[in-house]
């Protein structure tokens, strides 16, 4: 039995207990589908320290109230901050008035029935992260001479990660009566965003980093979910894929297959690990960039990679790993320096949007059309609940946050003028790219391409497409009898009658993002209408 044994919270946190994972489905407390659909928001934890003027927690709360209008249930953010002055001062030493700011997020959540992903570090420089706990082992204030790869390695890291872990799940929240490790609000522990050791072809070391953490954070807070914050790059367990994993940059002009990043999808999410959410990263603005460019005009060509690269890793999640997919990453970049108008821009974002959102929506109905009868459903529960967790877009923001890298979504408003595009200091690349094992990592894919120069061949897309042609939205799906509008009727007899139907109207507002919002929101319902469908109530 694959099943995670979970019991309902005490007073406190989110209606519907924990959130447990049986297979390839979430179920609630009550053993009803639950699906993710959310947002990313990494700067909540910032904003309700107040720790400067300008952070404030109604930013905080803008943000939950924001999330909650889109009908969102979950969301994915940052309980991490490591430096001096921040969340984590040094290994195990915490600023009160931080932690005081994470419980804060914690409890407005949850009073909202928003559930939370909450990561634990970062492979990334921003908020510290990984490059903190390896300085701290080395007693070194600067990343010069360090690899990223010791903080996986060095058992000093490992354990300042451990400490910090228990210290987070074993915290007294004042405002909800409860720790984090009793708090169904915390649906999920993600060990790290975008865990890379960059170089490591065969992807052992990061492998072996997942098994051991994955299962600690599950032994210790047995009653939440785990989840690995991957980008989902293939690896040596799947060779016949290595040719979807895109390039990457450091500094925008040079190129590297992403095929020597440390990372294997398929083995990182196995069975010999404690992960519950297979994790999967999807910008085509980043990882499609030297075939696809940015921007508007080469949009049909982001969009077939957007349709490869999900479906590939849903048929791997469903078929091979037996987990619900999570989609924890995805966004598609809008700013006036980039061809095609703002306007346009939107457009095509939204159309990346429903392609994800399609995926998802298909994956939750088990792979069936919405046309097809649920035959073999058994007894007590639909078919229409496998396959996948859900998605957190990137991502929504309180209109007084700017945005800063250019993916952001506002609910209702126009957020603040755009920053200046963001130009790398040189000396900031050169660290960054060391840490990193860059080197390293162009040298492992030389050696890969001079063997298999098939690994980067695009041969997933056809050119000459219209990205007209692909939608621009998902369509609600509503219980309604409106006789005009095309249905899906399903006929169970024992609650006859009920049926999906659509509106294709999208409302016209004055504020830039209003049809990604109304997409959004279309899609949040369409999932709360699936999990329905597989609800205790439906069968008596």
């Amino acid at each position: 039995d694959d099943a995670i044994a979970m019991r309902m919270a005490p007073s406190g946190g989110v209606d519907g207990g924990f959130i447990r994972r049986e297979g390839q489905r979430l179920l609630d407390e009550a053993g009803n589908p639950f699906f993710i659909v959310g947002t990313n928001s990494y700067y909540l934890l910032e904003h309700a320290s107040e720790s400067q003027p300008w952070l404030k927690r109604s930013v905080v709360t803008d943000t939950l109230d924001a999330a909650k209008k889109l009908d969102l249930n979950t969301i994915r953010t940052w309980a991490f901050y490591d430096g001096e002055g921040k969340f984590q001062t040094a290994p195990g030493v915490y600023n009160e008035s931080f932690f005081d700011a994470l419980d804060f997020v914690v409890a407005e959540a949850g009073k909202r029935g928003l559930r939370l992903i909450l990561t634990l570090t970062n492979f990334w420089d921003a908020y510290g992260g990984m490059e903190n706990y390896v300085m701290w082992a080395n007693g070194a204030n600067e990343t010069a001479g360090l690899s990223v790869s010791e903080f996986y390695t060095s058992e000093d890291c490992r354990n300042m990660y451990r400490d910090n872990f228990l210290a987070i799940k074993n915290r007294f929240n004042a405002y909800t009566n409860l720790t984090y490790a009793e708090d169904p609000t915390i649906l999920a522990w993600e060990l790290a965003n975008e865990p890379r050791n960059p170089g490591d072809f065969t992807g052992q070391v990061l492998q072996e980093w997942i098994r051991e953490m994955s299962a600690f954070v599950k032994k210790e807070a047995p009653k939440q979910l785990v989840t690995s914050g991957s980008e989902g790059f293939f690896g040596p367990s799947t060779l016949q894929y290595m040719y979807l994993n895109g390039n990457g940059t450091f500094d925008h002009s040079s190129y590297t297959g992403q095929m020597c990043t440390g990372v294997d999808f398929l083995a990182n999410h196995d069975d010999t690990t404690a992960i519950d959410l297979p994790s999967f990263h999807l910008y085509p603005d980043h990882h499609a960039e030297e075939l696809c460019g940015r921007g508007a005009p080469q949009s049909d060509c982001a969009l077939q990679w957007t349709e490869v690269q999900t479906r590939t890793r849903m048929e791997l999640a469903s078929s091979v790993l037996r987990k619900p997919l999570f989609v924890g990453e995805f966004g598609k970049m809008k700013h006036p320096t980039m061809e095609g108008t703002l306007d346009a821009q939107v457009v095509y974002r939204n159309r990346l949007f429903a392609q994800v959102y399609d995926a998802i929506q298909q994956g939750a109905l088990g792979g069936s059309d919405l046309a097809e009868e649920d035959q073999a459903a058994p007894s007590g529960h639909s078919n229409h609940t496998s396959g996948v967790a859900g998605s957190t877009f990137w991502m929504l923001a309180s209109p007084e946050y700017k945005d800063y890298d250019n993916y952001t979504v506002y609910a209702e408003t126009n957020g603040p003028s755009l920053p200046p595009p963001w130009i790398p200091e040189l000396r900031a690349v050169s660290l960054q790219s060391d840490f990193r094992n860059y080197a390293e990592e162009k040298q492992c894919v030389a050696k890969a391409l001079s063997q298999h120069p098939e690994w980067i061949d695009h041969h997933w897309f056809q050119p000459g497409g219209d990205a007209d042609a692909w939608p621009d939205t998902v369509h609600k799906l509503e219980k309604a009898d409106q006789e005009a509008l095309r249905t899906f009727q399903y006929d169970d007899p024992q609650h006859p009658g009920y049926t999906f139907d659509f509106d294709p109207t999208i409302p016209e507002h004055w504020y830039l993002d209003a049809s990604t919002v109304e997409l959004i929101r279309n899609h949040a319902s369409n999932m709360h209408a699936l999990a329905d469908l597989g609800r205790h109530t439906w069968w008596g």
